[in-house]
């Protein structure tokens, strides 16, 4: 296991725990610890030219229902075998209710640079936002999903 701070800064508003810790990896028992610090750059890019715009767009805290994946966990959790969660290059944001993620949704696809960005919800009614962002600035397709 690798020795990393949760509370480690990314940007003003984000911590490195905020992105790691998992109520499904502590209940199944998952270690979600990065397996190298090149997720933990991802995130803090992620966090630089996503996140914390949008924190200081809404002027209040961002709930990260998602973050940093390991590959036990987004088995568990039912992700795609190539998510950019693994890499710490995605992460899904809570949203309190549609109308704000409208809001969200779309000052996101006028005001910031990004790889996807999907607005989801699930059968229980919960709702959030996947946002992702790749290393390589150049490789961000803005692809946009509303369901």
């Amino acid at each position: 296991m690798k020795n990393y701070d949760p509370n480690r800064q990314l940007t003003a508003n984000f911590q490195l725990g905020e992105f790691i810790e998992s109520e499904t990896a502590r209940r199944l028992g998952i270690d979600n610890t990065p397996e190298s610090w090149e997720v933990v750059v991802h995130l803090r890019q992620l966090c630089r030219e996503v996140l914390q715009p949008l924190r200081d767009h809404v002027g209040h805290a961002i709930h990260i229902n998602s973050g940093y994946r390991c590959e036990a966990l987004n088995e568990a959790v039912h992700g795609v075998g190539n998510s950019q969660h693994l890499y710490g290059c995605a992460a899904d944001i809570h949203i309190p209710d549609l109308d704000t993620g409208r809001k969200w949704y779309y000052w996101m696809v006028n005001h910031l640079d990004f790889d996807q960005l999907i607005l989801e919800h699930n059968r229980r009614g919960g709702r959030w936002l996947h946002v992702s962002f790749r290393p390589d600035y150049h490789d961000n397709r803005h692809q946009c999903w509303f369901w």
